[in-house]
């Protein structure tokens, strides 16, 4: 009959001992004592990519609602002047992003989306290096495509744009979560030496890319946006009289 009523005792004692000592050198999962292994959708984190003849860092929070509040970067479409406006909705993600490639700095905005789930995260982001920005000119009686006897009107907006995404895998190690993956940038930009055309030509070549990173806060941020904006081009001929 002791013996009966010792062996719960025991138990007990063993799941109170076990439970303490889970507490004490654990915790819950992702509590400030735990190993780490779940982590909120919520954070913010750094990265850095790279690739040939490229490299860069990012940084963006993650979220699972509406995010931190963000500032607009509005143009003014006549002065060219560019205002700040503060916006209380936010956005589901938002980051930014400086990028170094073949001798040209790119600056930009990314967002990352994380699942805590099944530890993986996608980041994508865009930036530019502005040229000549907007720009119109036309030709009297212009050669186009080798022909002559045109009248060519061109619009053009002249900028290098890079806009780039990422798959990656997450590894929590406490009181770190990283992420690495590969993913591919894409270069957009305006060729002017094909003079055959008689207007410039739009092009792009894509660059594969590896990222690292690590979360640095269990809170999203406040990020500046950048108003990035792509080349492009817009052509039209007539017959010259």
């Amino acid at each position: 009959m002791k013996l009966t009523l010792l062996l719960p005792a025991l138990v007990l004692g063993l799941i109170i001992s076990t439970s303490a000592e889970t507490f004490a050198f654990g915790g819950p999962p992702g509590g400030p004592f735990s190993n780490g292994s779940y982590f909120s959708n919520n954070g913010t984190f750094s990265a850095v990519l790279r690739g040939e003849n490229l490299t860069g860092t990012l940084q963006f929070s993650t979220t699972d609602g509406a995010g931190a509040p963000v500032q607009l970067a509005i143009e003014d479409p006549e002065t060219g002047q560019i205002t700040l406006q503060d916006t209380n909705s936010g956005q589901g993600s938002t980051g930014t992003a400086t990028i170094y490639y073949d001798g040209d700095t790119f600056l930009g905005n990314s967002q990352g989306a994380l699942n805590s789930e099944s530890s993986t995260m996608s980041i994508n982001f865009q930036a530019d290096s502005q040229g000549q920005g907007q720009q119109e000119f036309e030709q009297v009686n212009a050669t186009v495509n080798g022909n002559p006897g045109y009248t060519l009107q061109v619009s053009y907006f002249d900028s290098l744009y890079l806009n780039g995404a990422a798959n990656c895998k997450t590894s929590n190690a406490f009181p770190n979560q990283k992420f690495e993956g590969s993913g591919e940038v894409e270069l957009q930009y305006l060729n002017f030496f094909d003079d055959t055309l008689g207007y410039p030509l739009l092009e792009s070549v894509s660059v594969p890319i590896s990222i690292t990173g690590v979360r640095i806060s269990n809170t999203t941020s406040t990020f500046f946006f950048s108003a990035v904006r792509p080349p492009s081009v817009n052509h039209y001929t007539t017959e010259f009289p």
